[in-house]
């Protein structure tokens, strides 16, 4: 049954002509948003953590990968449980461990300690981008799935566009915990929201949810070739955006002798450019198919990896020459990320919570192992180095065709 055709849908979850109801797109940008401001929050202060306890990128990078493992792991759970239990459950225990380990962040007082509270607070953020991801599929028609993510894609995408200068203001006057004290406050803003606003939209009948587990999902999604590609897209985008994250810092601030407000303005440029390819795909989507968006997707994404690299081989270049040679990656990605994501979901309304959340792993684990290879090479130019590969894996991955073609006589 698709959600076009459901008559259970609450009036709140009740898609309009060409996309999700403004119920579902606000609340699942909310939830989708507290990935990108849990890591962009403290790109700039993450200089200032190593500082405060000795340690150089790859000892704070341990904090980034923390969140990013626990969020990569808990999508083996997350899922299953959103389609056995419904996804307001899921979605406002989720939110309500991550604030906890929000505060627990705050107050470690080593190393060690961060990083636990980082992993278990990426653990609990897992359930954001699944539930939001599965709203849309329960709620929208496949045919406008891609458009509907990537208006969620706009909307969540102010988190990265504010959350370095909200992280850069919080740790000017209360140092690197004080950037962190910001996701407690998003998170106490997001789980009122849910608590008043998220309905439930899992199909009353969910026919054999219970008894598809985690490896048995897995394999019957690897068996479809969209969802691979759509696995294989997003796990090899994010690989270089991961990598900026987690190492540029160190590029822009300790290589380049960039201030940490030049380097917010790149963070914050790259956000714009997010927003603006969500905006891009939305239009997209009316006229062209998902496979054929990210193609188009690639070409922007090697321009913007190629191009930066380009310049810092070269020699000095002002932050806003990075800031624009970049421009191009973020586009392409927000090109890409709604458009992988339906190709990857349309297969799936049966076990939607499952296929969501390997999409999920399969973004995880593509960006750390690029960010890893990075920060190994101690970031600098590696880093967009790594970032250019990565951008030529997903050229790769999108040219592989989504279906089979058809037998000829």
């Amino acid at each position: 049954m698709t959600a076009h055709h459901r008559p259970d849908l609450p009036p709140a979850a009740r898609p309009t002509a060409d996309g999700a109801s403004p119920t579902i797109t606000h609340v699942a940008a909310g939830l989708l948003g507290i990935l990108p401001f849990s890591t962009d929050v403290y790109l700039t202060a993450m200089v200032d953590l190593g500082r405060d306890f000795g340690v150089e990128v790859a000892g704070v990078q341990r904090t980034m990968l923390a969140f990013t493992f626990g969020f990569a792991l808990a999508h083996l759970f997350v899922g299953r449980l959103a389609d056995l239990f419904g996804r307001r459950p899921v979605a406002i225990g989720g939110t309500a461990i991550y604030l906890v380990a929000a505060i627990a962040a705050i107050l470690a007082p080593n190393l060690d300690t961060l990083v636990v509270a980082r992993l278990v607070q990426g653990a609990a953020a897992a359930a954001g981008p699944i539930v939001a991801r599965t709203l849309i599929r329960d709620t929208v028609t496949p045919e406008n799935a891609g458009r509907a993510l990537s208006k969620v894609g706009v909307l969540f995408g102010v988190a990265p566009l504010v959350a370095p200068f909200v992280g850069t203001f919080a740790a000017g006057h209360f140092g690197w915990r004080g950037a962190l004290g910001t996701l407690a406050i998003y998170a106490a803003v997001l789980l009122v929201a849910l608590l008043l606003r998220l309905p439930e939209t899992r199909p009353q009948h969910v026919h054999g949810a219970e008894r598809v587990s985690i490896m048995k999902a897995l394999r019957h999604c690897v068996r479809t070739r969209a969802f691979v590609v759509g696995c294989l897209a997003l796990g090899m985008g994010y690989g270089a955006l991961y990598s900026w994250l987690t190492t540029s810092a160190f590029l822009m601030v300790g290589k380049l002798g960039y201030t940490k407000v030049e380097a917010s303005w790149v963070y914050t440029a790259g956000a714009f450019g997010f927003l603006a390819g969500g905006m891009i795909a939305m239009r997209l989507a009316r006229v062209l198919l998902p496979r054929h968006v990210l193609r188009i997707a690639a070409a922007t994404m090697i321009l913007g990896t190629a191009v930066p690299l380009a310049l810092v081989v070269s020699g000095d270049v002002h932050w806003w020459g990075l800031m624009l040679a970049l421009f191009p990656y973020y586009i392409g990605w927000g090109l890409a990320q709604p458009m992988a994501t339906a190709i990857g979901l349309r297969p799936f309304p049966e076990m939607a919570g499952q296929a969501s959340a390997w999409l999920g792993i399969a973004q995880q684990v593509g960006g750390m192992s690029f960010a890893v290879v990075a920060a190994s090479l101690g970031g600098g130019t590696a880093t967009l180095v790594i970032m250019t590969i990565s951008a030529l894996a997903f050229t790769g991955s999108v040219f592989l065709p989504v279906q089979k073609a058809p037998p000829t006589a």
